[in-house]
């Protein structure tokens, strides 16, 4: 179904209002660029600290498993390799 009304798009932020209880009006300006790229750092923070512990496990079982792929092989040696002249 269709969308009775089309969507707005949202004006730029120029300025924000804080109304206290008491009826006090606070103008604040708008974000920085620093202060906006902070916000958008904290709101992905925790999903950047999970994405990280992801590939550094990844690449710790890299290592762990090439250690063990050298272990078995070279427990296995003695059977892979036929001396020379024999069938």
């Amino acid at each position: 179904m269709l969308p009775s009304k089309i969507p707005v798009r949202s004006r730029s932020v120029r300025s924000f209002d804080l109304i206290t209880p008491e009826g006090r009006t606070y103008r604040f300006p708008p974000p920085t660029l620093l202060q906006r790229l902070l916000q958008l750092v904290v709101a992905h923070a925790e999903t950047v600290a999970i994405s990280a512990a992801i590939l550094a496990l990844i690449y710790v079982a890299g290592f762990v498993g090439e250690a063990f792929d050298r272990s078995v092989l070279d427990a296995c040696n003695d059977r892979l390799v036929r001396p020379v002249g024999m069938s």
